[in-house]
């Protein structure tokens, strides 16, 4: 196996009413009766030993690169009197690419792309909890692509009191994994606009991401010494209380260590670009 292909990652989509007081708006997640969503999700990665780092690789640096498309369904399960509701979301169709991957590779990471299907409950506010995957659906191996990571870099949590366009506000995500680890990315995010396209009112919501990579198995180890960046925005609609498009450019730098060999791969620079768009 190529050994930067479990770095294939970590987006979430989000549901928002706006309501419109002395020019402030008050940001909330559609948790009680939102419509069930389609959406495509994209995730495109290019992995290369950084040549500040190698300079034996500089002319001709080791890299991979992999494109992931997956149509997703999403749809409110139960919605609860303290305002949360709990979601599904599943894997309709799936495409994966790769320039380092054997056929063999790349068919079994998109035949289990298509089986994940992960339910969550969400505060009004999108604080998120239990991201946990259906029972049938198997945990991923390594080099296995996780759709609920990649959901959750894009994933806004909205400020709890109403705000101006131009306002910003800051909020720390925690994210545990399936062995109960928790790690926290930060974020910041800024009402950007409210405009109009094709009839409909739109929110434009920045947002710039911050985080420390740390993953562990049995076998491998990858880390971040400094953090790993990312900005982009998110669109919502302001009327139905959905998003419509986000996106989310990410750059970093991190090394790998193989725990059987003692071998280190250090100074790997990332770059992953993830984008969301309804498919209505």
């Amino acid at each position: 196996m190529n050994r930067f292909a479990f770095l294939i990652p970590f987006t979430f989509f989000s549901f928002a009413f706006v309501a419109c007081d002395d020019h402030k708006v008050t940001l909330s997640f559609n948790t009680q009766n939102p419509a069930p969503e389609d959406y495509e999700l994209r995730s495109s990665l290019r992995v290369l030993v950084d040549s500040q780092a190698d300079s034996s690789n500089a002319q001709n640096p080791e890299s991979m690169n992999a494109d992931i498309r997956v149509r997703l369904h999403s749809e409110l399960l139960s919605a609860y009197d303290d305002g949360s509701g709990r979601f599904l979301l599943r894997v309709d169709s799936a495409n994966y690419t790769s320039d380092t991957r054997s056929v063999e590779e790349s068919d079994h990471i998109e035949r289990y792309l298509k089986t994940q299907a992960f339910q969550f409950k969400m505060a009004e506010n999108g604080d998120m909890k239990s991201v946990s995957f259906d029972d049938f659906v198997a945990l991923p191996d390594i080099g296995d692509v996780d759709i609920r990571k990649v959901f959750l870099k894009i994933q806004p949590v909205l400020p709890s009191s109403p705000i101006a366009v131009g306002e910003s506000w800051e909020r720390q995500q925690v994210i545990s994994d399936d062995n109960g680890k928790q790690s926290i990315a930060y974020k910041w995010f800024k009402l950007e606009e409210i405009f109009m396209r094709g009839g409909v009112q739109l929110a434009k919501v920045q947002m710039n991401v911050r985080y420390k990579q740390r993953s562990e198995d049995d076998s491998q180890l990858l880390e971040s010494s400094d953090f790993v960046l990312g900005s982009g925005s998110v669109i919502f609609d302001v009327k139905e209380g959905k998003i419509v498009e986000g996106e989310l450019s990410i750059d970093g730098k991190v090394r790998l260590i193989e725990k059987q060999s003692g071998d280190t791969i250090p100074d790997l620079r990332v770059h992953q670009k993830i984008s969301l768009r309804s498919s209505r």
